[in-house]
């Protein structure tokens, strides 16, 4: 999987044959079919390894007491991997509500989880002060998360205004206002982006 990862960077992923992915790895293309049936199996495989040793490792990294300040620290971390590696930040973006909601098996390491974004769920519940049901927190977690790919790839434009030091302040601003709006029930409905962000600044 590392030599496809490695071919896909160099040729892109559509240029590349399952030959170009065997000898980079010098191994016979035979061998590849015994691991996944084409190249679509293989890239879905890839990016959900990719998505969850991802995962793992942020939520290694959180040790915070405040559940709102530990998922600020768990995307702080997602983000600062991301753009050190602008090709898998390409590949999970494209790819980001298909990852957070597929169904996935065991051997991927999320214990008690069938997808990556119940992992993140099953860890991060205590965000939740007031009866939200399982899917609407499973929805507004993917919200944060699509709000923060979107962010990546802002920052790394050529003509980008801001850094992503810059939008990393209001980034998070804008979690903290989703989730202790949440908390405090001041509203029945989930606030839009749109009212987050003007009470950000005015």
């Amino acid at each position: 999987m590392q030599a496809a990862l490695k071919i896909f960077e160099k040729k892109g992923s559509e240029k590349t044959s399952v030959r170009d992915i065997m000898t980079e790895a010098n191994l016979g293309l035979g061998t590849f079919y015994l691991y996944y049936s084409d190249k679509k199996d293989l890239k879905e495989k890839m990016v959900l390894n990719l998505a969850t040793d991802i995962i793992l490792n942020a939520e290694k990294t959180c040790t915070q007491e405040d559940p709102i300040e530990r998922y600020i620290s768990f995307v702080d971390y997602i983000i600062d991997y991301l753009i050190s590696h602008p090709f898998e930040l390409d590949l999970l973006s494209k790819n980001i509500t298909w990852t957070l909601y597929t169904k996935i098996e065991n051997d991927y390491g999320l214990s008690e989880a069938d997808s990556t974004l119940q992992f993140i769920l099953n860890k991060y519940d205590n965000l939740f002060l007031t009866n939200h049901t399982e899917s609407e927190k499973l929805y507004i977690l993917s919200l944060t998360l699509e709000i923060m790919m979107s962010t990546c790839k802002s920052a790394v434009l050529e003509d980008s205004i801001l850094t992503i030091d810059e939008m990393k302040p209001v980034l998070f601003a804008i979690i903290r206002k989703i989730f202790n709006r949440i908390g405090e029930n001041k509203w029945k409905r989930l606030p839009s982006l749109f009212h987050i962000i003007l009470d950000l600044y005015y």
